[in-house]
């Protein structure tokens, strides 16, 4: 095999890392999710307050190819899937076993205060649907989806540097995004397992050909990438709104095709104009995967405590609080996921690797 450019400077990864988990967490933060608005405005304000960090798991999968991309060189594959079982399986797990446990206490909390049998009601289903829920109806999901890619790449590893196999995985992609209309499978990209390896392959490539991609970069002129980012994003809203009508359910799916092009657009304007100095301060590479790691625990469980005695309510029925409480949600989260982070990747070494890499 051809190995990948070497010497290639990583700040542009560690930058998008950062701004992109920012903008999950933010759309993590909302309260929309679920929402079903017949008002056009009302339906226009969901959209824009979600779609705007839209990019972010597509973007994920592309700098997570793009590292691919040098260790699929240092490592055979069963190396490198120990390496990712260190590194990233066994963090998750542990968050994931954390948010089981807490769940069992809410439930047992809901038990002592209130008589709530929710917590003896066939306990072998509730535990199984918990393991489900966590796992893939949760931010974790990105996890199991992502190991999943990379077992495929793994196993057709001799074909990776093929543009007929990564056609082959767009085409997978593509799929998933037709799915959304014709209904063949079921539509949540949670589980569209097969739909992102193409991001993941896209990274790949990306890495083997950085210098090309760099100077056709420097050849784009600003406005023009500034018109096809808001012309994409005009483009993913539209959908959306007509989604909500076709596929109330899940309108926002990441897999939408105007959300592939607004992700990919954005990922060439953030390379091009998003070099920011200070986010290197915010060691971005020590820090972003134990931000996604802690963040759904804290929206789970420490916003209720801050909210409820607040007597502020998830059901608010104007857009406008919704937009606000998303902001102040995002105020309380983010920040504190990354304190939380920043403290445990200074605690003793054996404790560390619970924030994975």
């Amino acid at each position: 095999m051809r190995e990948p450019k070497k010497n290639i400077n990583y700040s542009f990864i560690d930058n998008l890392r950062f701004i992109s988990m920012f903008g999950i967490v933010m759309e993590h933060s909302t309260l929309f999710w679920n929402r079903y608005f017949t008002d056009f405005d009302d339906q226009l304000a969901q959209t824009l307050s979600i779609q705007v960090f839209k990019f972010g798991t597509i973007i994920f999968f592309i700098l997570s190819g793009f590292l691919i991309g040098d260790k699929f060189t240092k490592y055979n594959s069963w190396e490198y899937l120990k390496r990712r079982f260190d590194n990233t399986f066994k963090p998750w797990s542990f968050w994931c076993f954390i948010m089981l446990c807490l769940t069992y206490i809410s439930w047992y909390f809901k038990y002592v205060k209130s008589g709530n049998m929710e917590l003896l009601i066939n306990p072998a289903d509730k535990f199984f649907e918990n393991i489900y829920h966590i796992t893939l109806d949760t931010s974790y999901w990105f996890i199991v989806n992502f190991m999943i890619c990379i077992a495929v790449l793994l196993t057709f590893r001799k074909y990776l540097y093929s543009n007929v196999f990564g056609a082959i995985l767009g085409l997978l992609s593509l799929f998933y995004a037709l799915n959304l209309y014709i209904q063949i499978i079921p539509t949540a990209h949670t589980t569209a397992v097969l739909g992102f390896v193409f991001y993941l392959w896209l990274g790949f490539k990306l890495n083997i050909h950085f210098e090309k991609f760099c100077d056709w970069v420097e050849k784009i002129k600003g406005w023009q990438i500034v018109l096809a980012l808001v012309a994409s994003f005009i483009l993913s809203c539209t959908e959306t709104i007509n989604l909500m009508n076709i596929l109330p359910k899940d309108p926002f799916n990441t897999l939408r095709l105007s959300n592939i092009i607004y992700s990919l657009i954005s990922f060439i304007f953030l390379f091009k104009y998003c070099n920011f100095s200070f986010i290197k301060k915010l060691k971005p590479r020590d820090t972003t995967f134990g931000i996604y790691l802690t963040h759904q625990l804290l929206i789970f469980y420490l916003l209720p405590m801050i909210f409820e005695p607040l007597h502020i309510s998830n059901d608010q029925k104007s857009t406008r609080v919704l937009v606000i409480l998303q902001i102040v949600r995002f105020a309380i989260v983010y920040p504190t996921a990354y304190l939380l982070t920043i403290l445990i990747s200074k605690a003793p070494r054996k404790m560390r690797w619970i924030i994975g890499q």
